[in-house]
């Protein structure tokens, strides 16, 4: 965290600004989590696909008959990739929410569509064969997970603002307090702020490699609970299910049995090697919710003499920052440390909808706050 000594609390002024990505987009960075994948489209294209495919929508799934045409996409042909709107309008727009969205389903079907089709005692079965789907499928998502962040942090040092920007800067107190919810370093190298007086939340381009904070604010176990109880109901989910022909058969989705099946030893699992294949995909899949979690609360501690430092706070200024759900711990935290009602806030917005968002920010922290357009 950054300590701030009462010899520095003596020369700063009261303000506190709050920088978030809206600020460096002002300034004209490319630094939206969209260009981020365009990004990764030209450098790193099997990571950009894994993530529309694994943590996109069912809909975008639909659209493959075969495991092969999956495999075709996730070798990236750009001319058969097609740019599939809800990926760009959800999952890139809100990508930090969209990392709790791993989607369980997908990740069994594949497996099992890998999966040999034969047991063990079967002349031609290769455990070969057996650990390679599940390998694979482990590598997705660990690739998809830490080679996004290795890229993130490379993507981020690619950042600059746009030829001409000083004429566009902003008048910033020089004695403030900076919470920086970005991880460049503009702050610091064009708008010249002691470094000693910012608080990088989520880390900074100048820290080690795979060391920034990405990720959801979902809790891991409350996550699973919500999403067996939203699924749990889904026909498909259900332990009979009809055929073509109209005959019932005990359901042998790889999903279902994983997930929703009461008692496994009654499971119709068709062959033992698909019950072992089923628990180290399960293993793979809830760890890596575990991995991706922002723990904003011992980052919070972390930094805790950050905001120690708030209490003398007159002035709140946020700039570019979206006020997700996924940070509030942090403005709960501000909240906590600050003399609420002699401050006064100011709220930049980019759109009407950043608008209603300031207006329920200030709702859920009882506050008012004078909106200013960047």
């Amino acid at each position: 965290g950054v300590n701030i000594n009462s010899h520095l609390n003596k020369m700063l002024s009261q303000t506190l600004y709050i920088i978030g990505n809206g600020f460096d987009q002002y300034h004209g960075a490319q630094s939206s989590y969209w260009a981020f994948r365009q990004y990764l489209l030209r450098c790193a294209p099997e990571v950009a696909m894994s993530f529309d495919l694994y943590w996109g929508p069912r809909t975008l799934w639909n659209s493959f008959e075969r495991p092969q045409d999956i495999e075709q996409c996730l070798l990236y042909n750009p001319k058969n990739y097609h740019n599939n709107n809800w990926t760009v309008d959800h999952l890139w727009a809100d990508f930090e929410r969209y990392l709790a969205e791993l989607n369980r389903e997908k990740v069994m079907t594949l497996a099992d569509w890998y999966l040999p089709k034969i047991d063990e005692d079967d002349d031609r079965f290769s455990y070969a064969e057996y650990f390679l789907p599940i390998d694979r499928i482990r590598e997705q998502i660990y690739f998809t997970t830490f080679e996004m962040r290795y890229r993130f942090h490379k993507w981020i040092n690619t950042l600059h603002y746009e030829h001409g920007f000083r004429k566009k800067m902003l008048p910033l107190d020089h004695k403030a307090l900076y919470l920086n919810f970005n991880y460049t370093l503009f702050l610091e190298s064009e708008y010249h702020i002691p470094r000693e007086q910012i608080c990088y939340i989520h880390g900074s381009r100048r820290d080690k490699y795979g060391s920034l904070v990405l990720g959801h604010s979902e809790d891991p176990e409350l996550a699973y609970e919500k999403w067996i109880h939203k699924n749990q109901n889904q026909r498909r989910f259900r332990p009979n299910l009809k055929d073509k022909k109209g005959r019932w058969y005990a359901n042998d989705r790889l999903t279902y049995l994983s997930y929703f099946l009461e008692d496994e030893t009654k499971g119709n699992w068709r062959l033992p090697i698909r019950f072992y294949a089923q628990e180290a995909v399960q293993e793979a899949i809830e760890g890596y919710y575990e991995n991706s979690m922002k723990r904003t609360h011992s980052i919070i501690e972390n930094h805790q003499s950050f905001f120690n430092s708030l209490k003398d706070v007159k002035k709140i200024v946020i700039l570019g920052h979206s006020l997700s759900e996924v940070d509030m711990p942090y403005f709960d935290k501000i909240a906590d440390s600050i003399m609420k009602d002699r401050v006064e806030w100011e709220i930049s917005y980019h759109t009407q909808e950043d608008i209603n968002r300031i207006h329920h920010f200030c709702k859920r922290y009882g506050i008012s706050a004078q909106p200013t357009l960047l």
